[in-house]
């Protein structure tokens, strides 16, 4: 028997000494079978755990290393679903390689991370380049219009997170299968330095026009989904 069937068989057990419907005895029962599987295939709780997570890999939509703006966006999201993020790197199907978000969550927030990531993300690229062509911008050098676009975005991510903030965070148990997971996959994780830039007086106006325009960002219904995981380890 493979590993993932012996997994989902300890996971229903839990489950149903879970139940509400089950009796004291139906419960130890279900209990007792659970902790021999896990005795019999040398499994721990932290396996069982971390079965009930996974994760999905998008592509941050900008080559090398993300800017500051991308990966706040990417946090955003993820602390709307509550899920995980991992910077990473992906190889395209023509060999490049490009800036990558994996999205660490339980049940369906990990896709569901990485679609509201794309979506918002093709919305502030419009704001911004809607922005960025207004006349106070236009004779502006490279330089400057790139530093001004920064300030737009955050300022608009700014918006969004307070948006999401109203309704994010997780239960414990799925906090606990995300742990779990990140420890057998991603143990050996290294820090990213994002570094954003300075706010200029100058430039404060682009980030007050990003937050404005970020207050009307659309928010798909889904992104009130939250993940449900059904087992704890204080089983």
């Amino acid at each position: 028997m493979d590993q993932d069937r012996i997994l989902d068989k300890i996971k229903k057990c839990m489950e149903m000494a879970k139940g509400k419907g089950a009796t004291a005895t139906e419960a130890e029962t279900a209990l007792r079978q659970a902790y021999k599987m896990m005795e019999i295939y040398n499994l721990e709780m932290g396996d069982v755990l971390a079965s009930m997570a996974g994760e999905v890999t998008i592509e941050a939509g900008s080559d090398g290393k993300p800017p500051a703006w991308r990966v706040r966006l990417a946090q955003v999201c993820a602390h709307a679903f509550g899920t995980r993020l991992i910077i990473s790197s992906k190889l395209t199907q023509h060999l490049d390689v490009v800036g990558a978000f994996i999205f660490v969550g339980c049940a369906a927030a990990p896709e569901l991370t990485g679609y509201a990531y794309q979506v918002l993300e093709r919305q502030l690229q419009k704001a911004r380049r809607d922005f960025l062509k207004s006349p106070n911008n236009k004779r502006c050098k490279r330089s400057t219009k790139v530093a001004r676009g920064d300030h737009f975005a955050n300022g608009w991510i700014d918006a969004v997170y307070h948006k999401v903030d109203e309704f994010a965070g997780v239960e414990d148990n799925i906090a606990e299968a995300i742990e779990a997971y990140m420890a057998k996959h991603h143990s050996n994780l290294g820090k990213f330095e994002m570094k954003r830039r300075k706010l200029k007086a100058r430039d404060e106006g682009a980030a007050t026009a990003g937050f404005l325009a970020g207050k009307s960002a659309q928010l798909h219904q889904a992104i009130n989904h939250k993940p449900v995981a059904r087992l704890t380890a204080g089983v």
